[in-house]
């Protein structure tokens, strides 16, 4: 037991009371210390009492001071994530292909991400140790893969072993104070329809601390032999369960139900106004990404205006998703409207390597830019900046170099809210 102690930070509170690297970190204020998370935690404190062991020496303990939000300056090992033990038939790690990002194919289900990362998790691996460790040091909001509150067929969707009441679980952390989001991957033939609308009504008629309830269509590639066969929504499966969500929210006098964008482009509907989406909370689920990306334009247009009139004499090709090609149409448009010396064109790029399900910015691959994008002479290129991880690779491992390469070393990265963007 015992958290290895990486490195001290020279002339940090630790290392002025003489703590030493490679001794393990046992408790801190006699709490045990289980993980970073841990020494965040209960290292706050401004009056600590540390105990360590020495390989040679054995246990001894230190009581040290230090200012307000003054840093520690101990590292542990990085904390590592839990990994989830379901197996749900619409995973959509198991529909990718060998060969992307290593960090692609971790199948993450850890609270402790939950709380820092807004990271789904689905709550059945967790242990009596686990809910008292939450309640405890308040984790709290959580995000939580829910799908269904119905007892089977979340289990079917999920496929875990044990029967697993997921109401009583959200009932037990409501008691505590935990509040939480929802997320609802609806499946057609599964937990839509009456399934969907028997979901949201005990949601919102148990009161529970629900900060939000988003839910997305189930994501389908074309990598999916020997998976579960299961279909995509339609126009008319998109409706039906607008209409669902829009009965729900009325009837319950809530606001608190957010449907995917892609389900009001499948119906050939209007994206809701920026109202509808209050404070966005479930943005990071790509949920309202389309209204606050068209709100930040107007905000910022004559700004990206400026930036654009930096390349003389230059006309721009915005590459897009599938999904977003309406909108930057909109914007391109716009532009064309303002710009005197340069042109916008828009060319919208299809995702041939997941497949035709697959339409938004953030999957696009440099293979199917290498194979679609036309970029005339006299034009540079404009891209998602979401095509990049924080290492600059692309979802198929292309470096940022590459794609430069692809469109003659003239790129410019907008981020798909178009809150800023940046010449590279």
């Amino acid at each position: 037991m015992g958290q290895k102690i990486i490195s001290v930070e020279p002339n940090s509170p630790a290392a002025k009371a003489g703590i030493k690297a490679c001794d393990q970190l046992l408790k801190i204020n006699n709490r045990i210390v289980r993980d970073r998370f841990d020494l965040d935690y209960y290292g706050s404190a401004n009056e600590l009492s540390l105990q360590f062991k020495d390989p040679i020496s054995g246990t001894y303990s230190i009581s040290l001071k230090r200012k307000r939000k003054e840093d520690l300056g101990i590292d542990i090992a990085p904390y590592t994530p839990r990994v989830c033990h379901n197996n749900c038939i619409f995973c959509f790690i198991d529909q990718m292909p060998i060969g992307m990002r290593e960090s692609l194919y971790l199948k993450d289900d850890d609270y402790i991400y939950s709380l820092l990362l807004g990271n789904y998790i689905t709550l059945t691996n967790l242990t009596n140790s686990d809910y008292r460790r939450i309640y405890e040091q308040n984790i709290s909001p959580l995000y939580i893969s829910l799908h269904s509150t119905d007892m089977d067929m979340r289990q079917k969707l999920m496929r875990y072993q044990e029967p697993f009441d997921i109401l009583r679980i959200l009932l037990r952390l409501a008691e505590r104070g935990i509040e939480y989001h929802i997320q609802i991957v609806s499946v057609p033939g599964y937990n839509d329809k009456d399934d969907l609308r028997k979901t949201l009504v005990e949601l919102i008629h148990n009161d529970l601390p629900c900060l939000s309830i988003g839910i997305v269509p189930v994501g389908l590639t074309k990598y999916r032999e020997y998976l579960s066969p299961l279909k995509p929504f339609d126009k008319e499966g998109a409706r039906e369960l607008l209409k669902i969500v829009s009965e729900v929210r009325e009837s319950y006098e809530t606001d608190i139900i957010y449907p995917a964008d892609e389900f009001f482009l499948l119906a050939g509907e209007e994206i809701p106004e920026d109202e509808y989406y209050q404070d966005y909370p479930q943005l990071e689920n790509g949920i309202g990404m389309l209204r606050l990306g068209w709100e930040n334009y107007r905000t910022n247009s004559q700004k990206l205006q400026r930036a654009l009139k930096q390349k003389k004499q230059q006309n721009y090709r915005f590459f897009s998703s599938v999904a977003a090609n309406m909108q930057i149409q909109k914007i391109a448009a716009d532009l064309n409207a303002s710009l005197k010396e340069a042109k916008i064109e828009v060319q919208a790029i299809r995702n041939d390597f997941f497949g035709a399900y697959i339409n938004v910015a953030g999957l696009l691959t440099y293979q199917d830019l290498a194979a679609q994008a036309q970029l005339n002479e006299a034009e540079i290129a404009v891209l998602p900046a979401s095509i990049l991880n924080k290492d600059n690779l692309t979802l198929d491992g292309h470096t940022l170099d590459e794609l430069k390469s692809l469109f003659r070393g003239n790129l410019l990265l907008i981020n798909p809210l178009f809150e800023d963007w940046d010449w590279v």
